[in-house]
């Protein structure tokens, strides 16, 4: 595996950096690399499948269990501030701003992004501000230029009204998986049982799948965005 330095995910909820990329995050990780989450809404809410609303302070409890196993560091763009899928109510411009800050301040050699062909708006919302901000203009001009930029997937984007994009990267998550998913359980308010997507036996059929295109038991795939060899 290709060792990176600094790792940006940028995650719509807390959850999503667990389901597209936790593998490789923990991989990451382990290999010495600088790994930050930037959370984008994080919210107390209701949500279907539970019977009664959790809290934010329950959300940065789930948080602080999921930092702890995968190994990274984190922020909170909009915490308690119910824009959670409500993040397309807000100017591009502002989202724009944020990650170009956060890029520039972090430096990243990996970006991390969700993927485009999602129904949630949302996840829509930040791909289209995060691409824009990592466009590419040379760091001699002020900028930093992030040279590996990919799209992490999850089993939800099956659901699509447009043909889902064809990933063409691949990281072995073999030696991570189990970690994968205890970070999922971290997520109590978000973990359900099979058949939902946020199972562990569908994140473990997709990561099964994945792992079979390339030869081994369990991969995670993405898209390709930009990749300076």
């Amino acid at each position: 595996m290709r060792r990176f330095d600094r790792v940006l995910v940028i995650s719509p909820h807390a959850d999503d950096e667990v389901l597209g990329c936790g593998g490789l995050m923990a991989a990451q990780a382990d290999a010495g690399a600088e790994v930050h989450v930037l959370y984008l809404a994080v919210d107390g809410m209701r949500h279907y499948g539970l019977d009664g609303a959790t809290t934010y302070g329950q959300r940065l409890d789930e948080i602080e269990t999921v930092r702890e196993l995968l190994g990274f560091t984190y922020e909170i763009a909009y915490g308690d501030r119910g824009l959670t899928e409500r993040l397309d109510t807000l100017p591009r411009r502002e989202l724009v701003d944020l990650f170009e800050q956060a890029l520039n301040e972090r430096r990243p050699d990996l970006l991390l992004l969700p993927s485009f062909a999602d129904y949630d708006q949302d996840h829509c919302a930040v791909f289209h501000a995060a691409f824009a901000a990592a466009r590419p203009i040379a760091p001699q001009f002020g900028k930093w230029l992030v040279p590996n930029v990919l799209m992490y997937e999850m089993s939800k984007i099956q659901w699509a009204s447009e043909p889902i994009p064809r990933s063409t990267a691949y990281c072995d998550i073999g030696a991570h998986l189990r970690r994968k998913l205890g970070a999922l359980r971290g997520y109590k308010s978000q973990h359900r049982p099979s058949p939902h997507i946020r199972s562990e036996e569908s994140v473990t059929a997709l990561a099964t799948l994945r792992g079979a295109e390339i030869g081994v038991a369990h991969a995670e795939a993405f898209g390709v965005l930009r990749e300076v060899l």
